[in-house]
């Protein structure tokens, strides 16, 4: 159960102003200022405008909002990052996390005017934003590649973030070969390999997603252990011999119908013994929060299918059982909100 705050006045100002302190902070990553602070801590107003190449007066406007906002602080005329800005907004460091603001401006933000709308219809009507073929918005990013990018650079982003937790919350070297089913530009796929080195991992996903993973997984000296299969695992078989799927970030996207369609065909598709993993943010079971999976819900709705949501983990555990997995066990109080799900097929 999560412990929401309490609502007062200035909690109510900042959701009302949450596009405005939205765009304070974009334009601290784009203009660079956060990386600027990060190697000059205590610049003032007027070196900052001019590395900034913006006016004095846009420059007061910038800094004196996200400094209100916490995320620079001022000490007599000078200026610094918040500890939290630098460990996630600083190009470089471990937890950099300014991709998924990316993907939050160009698609989210766009999408999202259609929230309203979307709620009434009860379908993706913020999709019009992005013209092309397709129902979902993964099937318009093949469309535009800028935007199919700005969107795997932050799934990517939030990968490594969330990496280092699933690669510690189980022991994946059990299994032999892996699907990491919508695996995206392969980032999860390199670290499991990178730390289990006996595991061969597939990353399925799209034809155009997967030249990117290609392309990644040959950089990473990685080749003979983790491959790519082209296709859509919501319709196509997955590869022979495997004893494992997992699915980061995915279930998300659809419906439970549609969810539980996939996980049957994920238990059809393994050996006895073989497993379904879900890693994902996880809602409370109470359905009161936690504030990361609430935000998160609506770009589903409007945007991404018209049909998901960041599920509570009692909606990925009945689906499972209902899939026919045999055991289903919870790994919980990962950091990030996140949690893992492993799912094992009876053995004869």
């Amino acid at each position: 159960m999560s412990a929401s705050k309490p609502l007062d006045l200035e909690r109510l100002t900042l959701i009302a102003g949450g596009h405005t302190a939205f765009q304070l902070l974009w334009a601290g990553v784009e203009l660079g200022l956060f990386d600027h602070l990060s190697a000059h801590p205590g610049r003032d107003r007027q070196a900052l405008a001019e590395t900034l190449g913006i006016g004095d007066q846009p420059a007061r406007i910038l800094l004196t909002g996200l400094t209100a906002l916490g995320l620079i602080t001022k000490e007599g005329g000078g200026y610094r990052n918040a500890e939290l800005t630098e460990q996630m907004l600083v190009k470089g460091k471990p937890g950099y996390a300014a991709p998924i603001l990316g993907w939050q401006a160009h698609i989210v933000y766009p999408g999202l005017k259609h929230f309203l709308a979307s709620l009434k219809a009860g379908t993706n009507l913020g999709l019009a934003e992005f013209p092309g073929e397709g129902e979902t918005l993964y099937q318009r990013l093949t469309q535009h590649p800028e935007l199919e990018k700005v969107f795997q650079d932050a799934m990517s982003a939030l990968s490594r973030q969330a990496n280092a937790h699933l690669l510690e919350a189980y022991d994946f070297g059990r299994f032999t070969h892996l699907v990491d089913a919508g695996g995206g530009d392969g980032t999860n796929a390199i670290a499991l390999a990178r730390r289990f080195p006996k595991l061969k991992i597939t990353v399925f996903d799209s034809p155009s997603v997967c030249r990117i993973a290609e392309a990644n997984i040959r950089r990473a000296g990685l080749s003979d252990r983790v491959f790519t299969h082209a296709g859509d695992f919501l319709r196509d078989p997955f590869p022979s011999g495997i004893d494992a799927v997992i699915y980061c970030h995915i279930l998300t996207i659809w419906s439970r119908e549609r969810n539980l369609a996939l996980l049957r065909k994920t238990h059809e598709s393994l050996p006895p013994g073989g497993a379904a993993l879900i890693f994902n943010m996880m809602a409370d079971d109470d359905e009161t929060g936690p504030l990361s999976t609430a935000l998160g819900s609506p770009y589903f709705l409007a945007i991404a299918t018209g049909e998901g949501m960041l599920y509570p983990w009692k909606d990925y555990e009945d689906l499972l059982r209902q899939a026919g997995f045999a055991t289903v066990e919870r790994r919980d109080g990962l950091p990030l909100n996140h949690g893992l799900i492993v799912a094992t097929k009876e053995s004869p």
